[in-house]
């Protein structure tokens, strides 16, 4: 970029960067493509735009995934040895191996209350099982040892009720059991060949919805396991479910070969949409914070930063992500090519860690034009700048 494009002196002084980023806005959508020698966990916005990824390693056949309210995003694995159940931010930074040595792990969840993780396994050969631990891994233990020909897939809490449900793929029926452990119960029994594969709970209705993976349904029941209703069918095999309880949308992934991808519905059905991200495999599927901070010390920030613009170009609003590695007093303006002040997005004393605030491309006087303007944040006597270009 030419130093002619940056005509103010304070601009002069900084390196603008080019940056790619999601378009998110208070909450992201992240999925699992599993296939064999080049996994990748994405993340974008809830139509599926602005996609970022993170490789993971060959061979580990990761699959489900779960994300918690501070940001933070769980996935488990499903390769037969040293199977991990690991964590990043919701930046896709930061991964950390929670726990390690299983085999098979299938879908995660978590119990917010409690600050819990559950995952189920189907290893076949020792037996399957429903596993539990702390939010940080520890105390790992397998909860409910399962039927010896059981296959369980997806996981899901149902708080309200103080219990864990999960899909078992084999044996045509969704099982249930006490947070605290004991044994499983038979919560609804489907016909032979329907193979439920996601299961999530909506939170205040206390409906369970799932994706039948051999019919290629999506249904729904009451707390109770009474009251089926059908919201989709045709699906291409579908798998991983997550709901995003804030806009009541279901979405979810479908595995049949040439079909792979990414649908969303409202949780009455309608609305039935494929998002725009191709998948190579099918994978977990979760709805996480895309602004959240993380107290971990491994993902907090080490120095002052403007870390992300995007969408840019974009019409707005414009997110901008900005990192603290302290408490500081700071200010985030937009300045247009002269220097001028444009809009004051923030201005005061912020806690460290990761923010993010929104820019709808206006100024204090209304609606700008299109062009090439900068984010810059102040602190402690320094500034940081972003360039970031707006279209009409």
């Amino acid at each position: 970029m030419s130093r002619q494009r940056f005509l103010p002196v304070l601009l002069l002084l900084v390196t603008v960067l080019a940056c790619s980023a999601p378009t998110v806005g208070a909450q992201s959508l992240y999925w699992l493509d599993t296939q064999y020698a080049s996994p990748t966990l994405k993340r974008s916005d809830l139509d599926g735009l602005g996609v970022t990824s993170l490789g993971l390693s060959a061979g580990t056949l990761p699959e489900g995934l779960a994300a918690d309210a501070t940001g933070r995003v769980f996935w488990s694995e499903s390769s037969w040895w040293g199977a991990r159940i690991q964590r990043v931010s919701h930046l896709l930074s930061g991964s950390v191996a929670l726990v390690s040595g299983g085999s098979a792990l299938r879908g995660i969840a978590i119990d917010v209350a409690s600050q819990r993780l559950f995952w189920t396994s189907s290893n076949l050969a020792v037996g399957s099982a429903v596993h539990r631990s702390d939010i940080s891994g520890t105390g790992a233990v397998p909860l409910i040892a399962l039927a010896v020909n059981a296959n369980p897939r997806g996981i899901a809490v149902d708080a309200a009720n103080s219990r864990i449900l999960w899909a078992d793929l084999d044996q045509d029926a969704i099982y249930s059991a006490s947070l605290a452990g004991g044994p499983a119960s038979l919560w609804l029994a489907l016909p032979v060949g329907s193979a439920p594969y996601g299961i999530v709970v909506e939170p205040g209705t206390n409906r369970v919805y799932w994706t039948e993976y051999g019919t290629g349904l999506l249904r729904r029941a009451d707390a109770a396991g009474t009251n089926l209703t059908q919201i989709a069918s045709g699906l291409a095999q579908p798998t991983y479910l997550t709901l995003d309880a804030a806009s009541a949308r279901l979405f979810w992934t479908e595995a049949d070969a040439g079909s792979q991808r990414i649908r969303r519905a409202n949780v009455n059905g309608t609305s039935l949409v494929t998002l725009p991200p191709v998948l190579s495999s099918y994978g977990g599927i979760a709805i996480g914070s895309g602004n959240a901070l993380s107290t971990e010390t491994d993902e907090m920030p080490r120095e002052f930063a403007i870390e992300r613009v995007w969408p840019t170009p974009g019409t707005g609003p414009l997110h901008i992500g900005f990192a603290l590695p302290r408490e500081a007093t700071v200010s985030l303006s937009v300045l247009d090519l002269q220097g001028r002040l444009v809009s004051v997005l923030a201005e005061g004393v912020l806690p460290p860690g990761r923010h993010e605030r929104r820019w709808n491309g206006n100024s204090a006087g209304g609606s700008i034009g299109a062009g090439v303007y900068f984010a810059r944040l102040s602190s402690e006597g320094r500034s940081w700048v972003r360039r970031l270009v707006v279209t009409r």
